[in-house]
């Protein structure tokens, strides 16, 4: 949805994905602080569906393929064999450390069965930012050194990075920003876990990471219908996932459910993707409801960065507060005062990651 600030004619921009569902809002310009109201009313008029006929296309545009949804659905499905097989590693890693039974040498043997990873976790563990340059010799002593919860985010890191650092062009995302939005994700899956549940917390920042995952398979067929797809998701009308259900027949969530169980990720993980658009269809999953949160406020920064907000000092974020669901916050025990601090964690928390990325990246 586009929209002005009638006090000082700011232009916003906002995907209608991360508006609420309530008719309307009012929040302070994050600009001048002025008050913009927004009546989201839709004037009755009911958002297209999987099952509808005759949408109206224009010269060069394909037209949905919902109408023969099943095949197209096995159509993507079979594309899901070409997904890089990297975030294998990544769960079985994940699967070592949430045992409380499981020994630091099982995750040594495992990470020496691949060698990309065993190499960047050595550069890492022999990188001055912990400080034991040149002392260490082995990814038995790394392991030691480092400790279960370093390596794990480690390996998720890299095997994320294989798969989730790609351009997204029909959802117009560069690489660099697929990829910071997984890290903010997965650092406040991991922070919200902490508050809420704290044994969820390794499998929160997995599922945080990949919680778009679903994106990567559907971008060919977005793009090949962009400029309907960019019609569907402008105006208030839509949501993005409206629009690929419309177009598609299936949405990115749904996709991404599917990915995760083709590489036989957990079903407490694959669950969370599934819902993490609507966590109130998740049964009262807790899971769900974190990374939904996360990916709120994930894009609060977005939404921030794009507006010129200044992050460092968390300015004008009240005026982004209508991005954070009610129902939500209650079921995790949060409240709004909480949101800033958790953001600023975060934010902090994909610094410090970027910079490791940066040194085994050398």
């Amino acid at each position: 949805m586009k929209f002005e600030c009638p006090n000082c004619n700011k232009s916003y921009n906002v995907p209608d994905e991360k508006l609420p569902q309530k008719k309307k809002i009012s929040f302070p310009c994050p600009n001048c602080n002025g008050r913009i109201e927004l009546n989201l009313d839709p004037g009755g008029a009911s958002p297209p569906h999987a099952g509808d006929q005759g949408a109206e296309t224009k010269g060069g545009e394909k037209p949905p393929v919902a109408s023969n949804n099943g095949d197209f659905r096995k159509k993507v499905l079979r594309k899901l064999k070409d997904l890089p097989p990297m975030p294998q590693i990544v769960f079985k890693a994940r699967q070592i450390i949430s045992d409380p039974d499981s020994e630091m040498s099982e995750l040594a043997d495992l990470l020496e069965s691949d060698q990309a990873i065993a190499t960047k976790v050595l550069k890492l563990a022999n990188s001055a930012y912990y400080g034991l340059s040149g002392k260490v010799s082995s990814i038995r002593h790394a392991s030691s050194l480092l400790g279960y919860n370093a390596l794990g985010q480690l390996i998720s890191m890299v095997g994320g990075a294989a798969v989730l650092g790609k351009t997204l062009e029909g959802y117009d995302l560069d690489s660099a920003g697929t990829w910071r939005h997984s890290l903010l994700a997965a650092s406040a899956s991991r922070i919200l876990a902490n508050r809420k549940a704290p044994d969820l917390e390794g499998d929160a920042f997995s599922a945080g990471l990949i919680h778009d995952v679903g994106k990567l398979v559907l971008d060919t067929y977005v793009m090949d219908r962009k400029a309907e797809f960019e019609r569907l998701t402008s105006g208030g009308r839509n949501s993005m996932l409206a629009a690929e259900q419309h177009l598609l027949g299936l949405d990115h969530a749904e996709i991404g459910y599917e990915v995760c169980q083709h590489w036989h990720i957990p079903e407490a993980i694959s669950t969370a993707i599934k819902f993490h658009h609507d966590p109130a269809q998740s049964d009262r999953d807790t899971l769900s409801y974190i990374v939904f949160m996360a990916d709120s406020i994930a894009n609060i920064v977005k939404s921030m960065e794009e507006t010129e907000g200044t992050m460092a000092q968390m300015e004008g974020i009240e005026g982004f507060m209508y991005m954070i669901d009610d129902d939500a916050l209650a079921f995790l025990g949060l409240t709004e005062d909480d949101v800033p601090d958790i953001l600023n964690a975060a934010w902090d928390a994909v610094n410090k990651l970027s910079e490791e990325m940066q040194i085994i990246a050398k």
